[in-house]
């Protein structure tokens, strides 16, 4: 590892390895390190436990025609697939019909744009502003929003759905979305098992501390998670200004869990891959993908306060509630089924400490101030940084490539 360079970058997740791509072909003299010991941050696939890939993290190429990831895929020859997203709803005794799931779809898009149009005129107020109180289906849109930001629409404000690039195309892929952003990123040089400890930015030049010594540079591009800043994993020099603690006052972590399971035999036969949504009055803030790419599969996908304590308990707590759901809605009998299973545990990763990042009602342009660079020095990237694309790994991607247009330009 070099002691001094033109730029540091910390982290080698999608934004950290977007950016020393860009930060190389300005010109510039770079190093990047990461605390953990593989590349791709919270897009990670594991190859191991199941006879086919398994997303950790990051699953679906969202608003795919314009994601980065999908051209990276192609190049890369990564399959993905294209089919619409499917969804049953179980009552926690049966399955609801066909014309009661196409109902709720009709709600749930209603709701979603009344939460749009609040967030567009202005309205920085919790998403549950926008759920009609006489609507039958209020009590699974909010279990449905929390699946997708991770967190209640009590406490999510309508600018990140207002705000959010939606292009109805969420392509899941085949050989893992973790092992496409490792192999596009596997041009990158990084330096892994390398904590940052400190960044002292105080100074004619930026000290950056690390686990294997201290390297020199002209500035810092930080891409570690909220979670991660908020917990204050990196001590800054000086303390970081007061509108920058603000920005992170207004955003959270986010809480998003799975666990998989591997079926002995295909328990979903004449169906193809679908979501099944819970909908009774305690059901928690879950789910089941069932059958990905034709796969004897299902994965419970976990989400908010409920997926943040159970994981939290670790991940054979996590698997027994996933056992004690899958015979809820599929029988008993189907736990006889299961070969192996797998649990993730974000919430209690020291190197993300949560999903992703969540905007409190209030917050108003909490994103962009957490993306605003301090003396141009140190610069910040990531899924909460991106405007329009946070909590994707494209949106950490396209904001390291912000920010590394920034620093290109100021160390001119």
């Amino acid at each position: 590892m070099q002691s001094t360079c033109d730029l540091v970058i910390v982290g080698a997740g999608a934004a950290g390895l977007a950016a020393a791509r860009a930060a190389r072909a300005a010109g510039l003299n770079i190093e990047v390190v990461e605390a953990a010991s593989r590349i791709g941050g919270r897009g990670f696939t594991d190859t191991t436990t199941f006879p086919a890939p398994f997303d950790l993290g990051c699953q679906w190429l969202h608003a795919a025609s314009i994601n980065p990831y999908t051209k990276a895929a192609d190049r890369l020859g990564f399959r993905y697939r294209k089919d619409p997203f499917v969804y049953r709803i179980h009552d926690g005794t049966w399955w609801l019909n066909d014309t009661l799931v196409e109902e709720f779809g009709a709600s749930l898009a209603a709701t979603y744009d009344r939460v749009a149009a609040l967030g567009e005129a202005g309205e920085d107020v919790p998403a549950a502003r926008a759920i009609d109180p006489a609507d039958p289906w209020g009590s699974l849109f909010r279990r449905a929003y929390t699946g997708y930001m991770a967190w209640p629409p009590e406490e999510v404000s309508t600018f990140d759905t207002s705000r959010f690039h939606f292009t109805d195309e969420d392509w899941p892929v085949e050989g893992g979305y973790g092992a496409l952003v490792a192999a596009e990123g596997a041009d990158i040089e990084v330096n892994l098992d390398c904590p940052v400890k400190s960044i002292d930015w105080g100074g004619s030049e930026v000290m950056v501390g690390t686990a294997k010594g201290m390297i020199f540079c002209r500035a810092v591009l930080v891409t570690v998670s909220v979670g991660v800043l908020q917990a204050e994993r990196i001590k800054f020099f000086p303390l970081l200004p007061d509108w920058k603690l603000d920005a992170l006052g207004h955003l959270r972590m986010g809480h998003a869990e799975k666990v998989g399971f591997w079926m002995k035999r295909n328990i979903f036969a004449g169906m193809g891959p679908h979501f099944t949504m819970l909908n009774w009055d305690s059901a928690p803030t879950a789910g089941f993908v069932c059958k990905p790419f034709d796969r004897p599969m299902a994965t419970l996908f976990a989400s908010g306060p409920f997926a943040r304590d159970l994981f939290a308990q670790g991940m054979d707590a996590a698997i027994a509630e996933a056992k004690s759901l899958l015979g809820k809605v599929f029988g008993a009998d189907v736990l006889k089924e299961i070969a192996t299973a797998r649990a993730t545990g974000w919430v209690s990763d020291p190197y993300t400490l949560g999903a992703y990042s969540v905007l409190s009602p209030g917050g108003g342009e909490a994103r962009a101030e957490l993306a605003r660079p301090i003396d141009d020095k140190v610069f910040f990237a990531g899924e909460a940084a991106s405007p329009d694309g946070f909590s994707t790994a494209h949106g950490a991607y396209n904001s390291g490539l912000t920010a590394a247009a920034l620093i290109a330009d100021a160390l001119k």
